[in-house]
């Protein structure tokens, strides 16, 4: 009886920590909020703003990734979903853009917990 005990916590254990381990490694999702920038010039237009176009062309390779969920202006300001391994991976996705580094945008990025899959 002992050993079929200790055999059943043992799988159970095993059970519960593969789990843990592979619900860690998925990725997660972040939500990606720009807004203009200190270097955003208001008498141009967004697509005649600095390094417009080096910021297109890096969204268009994360979203060829597959990294990039969606995303969509509105009003002055716009958004984007991501998925990648933890907060500070995104982090360096987003500040990889040539308009983010140059401050034609700034950005903010949170966590972000979908409830419904759509």
């Amino acid at each position: 009886m002992k050993t079929i005990l200790i055999f059943l916590f043992t799988t159970i254990c095993s059970i519960s920590y593969a789990q843990e381990k592979k619900q860690s490694s998925e990725p997660q999702y972040f939500l990606v909020h720009y807004t203009t920038g200190e270097a955003w010039n208001h008498s141009k237009p967004t697509h005649e703003q600095a390094f417009f176009r080096e910021h297109s062309q890096h969204l268009s390779e994360l979203r060829k990734k597959q990294i990039i969920l969606i995303g969509g202006r509105f009003s002055d300001t716009g958004m984007l979903i991501l998925k990648a391994d933890h907060e500070t991976a995104a982090s360096e996705l987003i500040h990889a853009d040539a308009a983010i580094i140059h401050k034609t945008f700034k950005t903010e990025i949170a966590p972000f917990d979908p409830f419904n899959g759509g």
